[in-house]
């Protein structure tokens, strides 16, 4: 798990009480752990509270790092991370999140709603009842 992380992440670890307040209260962290997935510039693209278990947490990994892709206009890094999520859990929880971020990845790369729909017609047709779902228009 740690070289997962550090392969791909740069690992800051703050404590909430004890780190500079000047660092943690522009983060908006009000519950520990959360995990958060931010830029060079300290933006954050995604933010995770709590404990996943490991093959959600790799999951998790993915869905942030392609929204900080997504942000950073690179949909096709964010499209590969968001596949591999859905292929690592295909009926997990988190799967139905990264088929719709997906979705918004294609939209981006190809800006095309019909490609978009399509990513988004999987995720109604796999995911009806979920969340995700009831965010498509």
């Amino acid at each position: 798990m740690t070289a997962a992380i550090t392969e791909r992440f740069v690992p800051l670890k703050l404590h909430l009480f004890e780190s500079p307040r000047e660092v943690v209260r522009p983060l908006n962290v009000i519950w520990t752990p959360t995990l958060l997935v931010a830029d060079r510039r300290m933006a954050v693209h995604y933010r995770s509270l709590n404990f996943l278990p490991p093959s959600e947490f790799l999951t998790m990994l993915d869905i942030g790092e392609a929204e900080h892709w997504i942000r950073w206009s690179k949909p096709d890094l964010a499209i590969r991370l968001l596949e591999q999520a859905e292929q690592r859990d295909p009926t997990g929880p988190l799967a139905a999140e990264a088929i719709y971020r997906r979705g918004i990845a294609t939209y981006l790369r190809t800006h095309s709603n019909p490609e978009m729909y399509a990513v988004w017609q999987a995720l109604l047709d796999r995911f009806p009842d979920s969340e995700w779902a009831k965010r498509v228009p």
